[in-house]
């Protein structure tokens, strides 16, 4: 990432009342039964905040880091609508460290760095939940993405070594011109 790219995330943000939506996201939703509320959550690329929102809803230490500072400023602000608390970081997520054994909870959407990936799982404490969604290579059919951008078949289930594999899939729609994998892995 660059001044560029905080140039465009902070035009895109700008331009919209909440570009990806106020509801957090379905698949994370979806398994909000394992997630229990208690300890520290990492949201990558939190946008506009939506999912560090919900991670605070249930009751998360709910941190959430991305390189708009505009995105960062809506999230803060919807903290405060919803009388939530989040802790917010603007950063390159080029140069962010994720702390070892630090979270119960690291969730990332629709945004791929495979550097971070080691920093993913050593991150998580014990029993940690990841929850990831991302484009897969199918999406290209239906956008302007470069490769490099979107995950292989298969890729996001066998990303992550240490975690043990709650659920996963992987969608192609083509009514929605969209294609993704997700994934929920405990760190035993």
């Amino acid at each position: 990432m660059s001044l560029k790219d905080k140039e465009k995330w902070n035009a895109k943000y700008d331009s919209s009342t909440c570009l990806a939506g106020r509801e957090p996201s379905r698949w994370l939703v979806d398994h909000a039964d394992l997630l229990d509320g208690r300890g520290k959550a990492l949201d990558i690329a939190m946008g506009e905040g939506r999912n560090t929102l919900f991670a605070a809803s249930l009751g998360y230490e709910a941190w959430g880091v991305d390189i708009s500072d505009i995105g960062v400023s809506r999230a803060q602000s919807l903290a405060r609508e919803n009388k939530l608390i989040i802790h917010t970081q603007i950063a390159d997520l080029d140069h962010f460290k994720i702390d070892e054994d630090a979270y119960d909870l690291i969730i990332c959407f629709y945004f791929l760095d495979r550097r971070l990936f080691e920093g993913i799982q050593k991150g998580l404490k014990a029993g940690g939940i990841l929850v990831f969604e991302t484009f897969t290579v199918d999406y290209l059919k239906y956008s302007g993405f470069k490769r490099e951008w979107v995950l292989e078949k298969s890729e996001l289930r066998s990303a992550f070594p240490e975690l043990h594999v709650l659920d996963y899939q992987e969608v192609d729609e083509p009514e929605n011109e969209t294609a993704y994998a997700s994934l929920v892995a405990r760190k035993e």
